[in-house]
């Protein structure tokens, strides 16, 4: 069953295009990456699906249900974690907390609240004018997750927390998703993204060009090579490296290579001179992304 589907769903702003056919189907109890940089059209696909904005067409279903019926038990179901997050700054957190779990019908002590303060080392106690942007972002959370919805949606939810805590909250999503929680996490982050998500969906220009199982993404059979040959210097044409990789390049005394397929092929050419240093590697997620993107881009 789906967590969110979306059929050619479309917003304009008068004549600007924010997203066109964006055709999305989340499964439930998996973590789902939606990818992109900033202004690719992530935000107003999530203000959609919360229904702060109407598209201007399509159709959305979240939790198996229209979003022009019974709002009020389907929001009951989802945590929205928004980029970014205003308080009351002459409140608590734990008062921020405790006013929407009243609006929610629950009572503070009642959730998991504390534990996952702890867990984010966030102090309940002080006020909000006090909060650096991490911790409002970690209050933001813990307000997300007051009323254990089934559907987590989190629009760039580490944007201010340092390493760190992004550590301990890719822990947290792992085990809410453990309990069956649906996470549709927007970033433009790569190597989030390759941490915690199943698939991912690749949006550029308000479009999506890519939806697929990120193992799928990792599975390429391209290798980086980096060598430092024994003689300093760009060697690029001396040695002849273009006939590995046409766009090699030299940077800080390092060549640098892609291989496709045959790297026994490169390895035993690059041999051929004498080598001080050299390392090979898969490519990272955010170098296949950037890779693919800017194929894309280049193809329209």
């Amino acid at each position: 069953m789906s967590a969110i589907s979306t059929k050619n769903l479309t917003k304009y702003y008068g004549k600007h295009k924010g997203v066109s056919n964006i055709n999305l189907d989340v499964r439930e109890g998996e973590i789902f990456g939606f990818i992109g940089p900033n202004g690719a059209g992530k935000s107003t696909t999530i203000r959609m699906l919360m229904q702060l904005i109407n598209p201007t067409s399509g159709e959305i279903k979240v939790l198996n249900q229209s979003l022009s019926t019974e709002q009020s038990v389907l929001r009951k179901n989802i945590g929205y974690l928004p980029s970014e997050i205003n308080y009351y700054k002459d409140m608590t957190g734990k008062q921020v907390l405790e006013f929407a779990a009243r609006a929610n019908d629950i009572q503070l002590k009642e959730t998991s609240t504390k534990e996952y303060a702890e867990l984010l080392n966030f102090d309940m106690s002080k006020k909000v004018k006090s909060y650096s942007l991490g911790n409002r972002k970690k209050l933001g959370i813990l307000q997300t997750l007051l009323h254990k919805p089934k559907l987590l949606i989190l629009d760039e939810p580490t944007s201010g927390l340092d390493p760190l805590m992004q550590h301990s909250f890719f822990d947290l999503l792992k085990e809410l998703n453990g309990t069956g929680m649906t996470i549709f996490f927007s970033t433009h982050v790569l190597s989030e993204v390759e941490k915690v998500c199943d698939r991912v969906a690749i949006i550029r220009n308000g479009e999506i060009i890519r939806t697929s199982k990120v193992s799928e993404i990792q599975e390429s059979k391209k290798r980086t090579i980096e060598v430092q040959f024994a003689k300093s210097g760009n060697m690029i044409e001396k040695y002849d490296l273009k006939q590995i990789d046409s766009s090699v390049t030299f940077q800080n005394g390092i060549h640098h290579l892609t291989v496709q397929k045959e790297i026994h092929n490169a390895l035993q050419h690059i041999s051929q001179n004498a080598i001080q240093d050299i390392s090979i590697h898969k490519p990272t997620l955010e170098e296949l992304f950037m890779e693919y993107y800017e194929k894309e881009e280049g193809g329209k």
